[in-house]
């Protein structure tokens, strides 16, 4: 093995988010061939070496649920409520989702990854909602696996009033996409809705199901499944919002994660942040930025808002509204932010943490800049930092991202062709441009 199949990465504080290892105050991380090969102080190896000094070191971002295929659609949902989004992109065969081709799924796909990329996020969970026909599908496929990103693809159904194409195919063409493979860094599952058929073809295919459960209702009709054996842990729910005492003893008791998307849900006036009933019960839970046709995929932002709504509703408690809230920690919300995530994406076998034996994804954060320096408090620092503070990331112990800039990508190139993709996408739909309006027109 040579210097190149090597990289160290010295001299950082180190948040490891496995047990074991904890916090190193100075340590170094060395991967060889795509793995973590250890995690301590004063290592040497002949490998190539990034000097992490004044630096924080730790897993990358695992966001567990996101939709990157309307990346060419940013903020324009952002006055949204839950009505106008799903009336806007779906309802009619002139909805804005109907009018994708499979051009802007790819350039959707392959943007969405590298924004996510750039920000520190390594893993994405992408639910992809928009497979009309397979090739949507395959495009969507095809973004993300140019982007380098690792990425568990959650082959989901497309919703809406519309004249399905002849080949629309959710979810028979699963099985093509399991013959053929997807890629050494991107994983198959299924979503995106509670439905008894997609949940036995999962277990029957041995797939993850990533479904949402948005309201109550949804949670009942999740209860009915268990006497069928369908549920278990292979199962990811999102939103999660307004649920039963009974149906969350049901996820705990059924060995499922959860991923809440925390800026998305409130913008949209979704409900209450299901945060705290999954800490009741002991559930795994992962960040989720849904889409940035709502809010931000930053994660720095995600995790402040877990943190500031989780910890606001102890006040909410103090005043006899609601359950007890044990405020979360900032060591708490990072661990949510990679290894809980990584958990929800049934993805943390391979990475969340820093933990030898697992795959090379990294983040090395600058911490010498004045929205983090002095650190006087390592995971505090990390929540006051920003994208800008996101120096260099690895994936499958790769540099994407190297001195600030994304490796080999020509931004303007990919910002051109998300732009037309936008332009199209309304002149198709006649949906209005709201540049200076809003889409809540009425």
């Amino acid at each position: 093995m040579t210097s190149a199949d090597r990289t160290l990465l010295r001299g950082g504080i180190v948040l490891s988010m496995d047990p074991d290892i904890g916090e190193l105050e100075t340590g170094d991380v060395l991967i060889e061939d795509g793995r973590i090969v250890a995690v301590e102080p004063n290592l040497h190896a002949d490998a190539e070496v990034l000097d992490c000094s004044g630096r924080i070191v730790m897993p990358g971002f695992v966001n567990s649920h996101h939709h990157m295929f309307q990346t060419a659609l940013r903020s324009y949902w952002s006055d949204a409520l839950e009505i106008d989004y799903f009336l806007q992109s779906r309802a009619g065969d002139q909805a804005l989702f109907h009018k994708y081709t499979p051009e802007d799924v790819y350039w959707g796909e392959f943007g969405g990854a590298l924004e996510n990329l750039a920000a520190g996020t390594t893993t994405v969970v992408d639910t992809s909602q928009c497979s009309y026909t397979p090739e949507h599908t395959d495009a969507a496929l095809d973004g993300i696996r140019r982007s380098g990103i690792r990425c568990m693809f959650s082959f989901s159904p497309v919703f809406g009033e519309f004249e399905p194409d002849p080949s629309y195919a959710h979810p028979e063409d699963i099985r093509r996409l399991v013959e053929h493979g997807s890629g050494p860094l991107v994983g198959l599952a299924l979503g995106y809705h509670v439905d008894d058929d997609l949940f036995r073809l999962s277990r029957d295919l041995e797939l993850p199901v990533f479904a949402h459960v948005n309201d109550v209702h949804m949670g009942r009709f999740l209860e009915d499944f268990e006497p069928e054996g369908l549920l278990g842990p292979w199962l990811t729910y999102i939103h999660c919002l307004g649920l039963d005492e009974s149906t969350w003893d049901l996820i705990g008791r059924t060995g499922a994660k959860v991923s809440v998307s925390c800026i998305a849900e409130q913008t949209l006036g979704m409900g209450r942040l299901a945060l705290q009933p999954a800490l009741d019960h002991e559930v795994p839970v992962g960040f989720g930025t849904d889409a940035v046709s709502i809010h931000t995929v930053d994660f720095f932002s995600q995790m402040r808002a877990a943190y500031t709504l989780q910890r606001g509703g102890m006040a909410n408690h103090a005043q006899g509204g609601g359950a007890e809230v044990r405020p979360v920690s900032t060591r708490d919300v990072l661990r949510m932010a990679t290894l809980g995530g990584a958990q929800a994406a049934h993805l943390d076998h391979l990475v969340g943490s820093l933990t030898p034996g697992k795959r090379g994804d990294v983040i090395v954060l600058n911490a010498q800049a004045l929205n983090a320096g002095p650190v006087n408090h390592a995971p505090g620092a990390v929540l006051q930092m920003d994208t800008s503070n996101v120096e260099t990331v690895l994936v499958d112990g790769r540099v994407v991202k190297r001195d600030g800039r994304l490796v080999g990508v020509d931004l303007d190139a990919v910002l051109d062709a998300l732009s037309r993709s936008a332009d199209g996408l309304l002149r198709r739909s006649g949906a209005p441009s709201i540049l200076l309006t809003s889409c809540r027109l009425g």
